[in-house]
């Protein structure tokens, strides 16, 4: 494979990155040897398997950038979370991460942003996108978009090919009752009271695995972009 290349300059049209067998394999010995000694002496192979995974993330920005033009400007490395935990406020005790996780918005990875991420993780590969857990400010300005114009937001959640790929209900974590001043029997109270606004999908390995993965988690990235296009709108028409 040819090296990851920097804020999409040279991206290749042709060559398309296939995710390793080595590098689910690293993350699967990890999880059986997760401690600092084994690390050091298998740095090679995280390297190796890091560098395969930002050469994935650098083609799905280029698959989603026909859409998000802006997305060519990122550095697929500065898109990727740190493998190591951070074990002073984590019930992890474990002092590393046994996934990749890599997370795509027009403005970053360390913004407030709705994006697209990518989780390779044997037993538990997904793709997914939108705004998970966000803060007070930006939560408020989705739920004020909702009740601006929430047949706007109905209608793309609404779309077969959405609800096919990613359920018929959003599933993100919800508030047992609708939120402050909203009335109980508010017509769009199922979308007042979500806490979380994201979408997912799990892969098998196999797929994850398969020479046609970039095409697939593009498509699915595809398929949220007019979600993720919502949500970045109504943080900036309302926070």
């Amino acid at each position: 494979m040819t090296s990851p290349t920097k804020r999409g300059k040279g991206r290749s049209k042709t060559a398309v990155p296939v995710l390793a067998p080595a590098t689910l394999a690293f993350l699967v010995d990890l999880k059986k040897h997760n401690n600092r000694a084994w690390f050091a002496a298998n740095r090679k192979r995280y390297e190796t398997a890091r560098a395969d995974f930002i050469q994935l993330v650098d083609a799905l920005i280029a698959g989603i950038a026909h859409r998000e033009p802006r997305l060519l400007e990122l550095d697929p490395a500065d898109c990727i979370f740190r493998i190591n935990h951070d074990t002073r406020f984590s019930h992890h005790k474990e002092p590393y991460k046994v996934h990749f996780g890599a997370f795509i918005t027009d403005r970053g990875r360390k913004v407030d942003r709705a994006g697209y991420y990518i989780h390779v993780e044997p037993g538990a590969c997904l793709v997914a996108g939108g705004l998970y857990m966000p803060p007070a400010p930006a939560l408020n300005a989705i739920r004020r978009a909702i009740l601006a114009d929430a047949p706007a937001l109905r209608k793309i959640i609404g779309q077969k090919k959405f609800m096919a790929s990613f359920g018929k209900e959003l599933p993100g974590a919800k508030l047992k009752t609708a939120p402050r001043d909203v009335a109980k029997d508010h017509p769009d109270v199922d979308l007042l009271r979500l806490k979380s606004y994201e979408v997912a999908c799990e892969l098998p390995d196999r797929r994850a695995l398969a020479a046609n993965f970039v095409k697939t988690a593009t498509d699915y990235f595809v398929t949220m972009y007019p979600y993720v296009a919502w949500l970045n709108k109504a943080l900036d028409r309302f926070r």
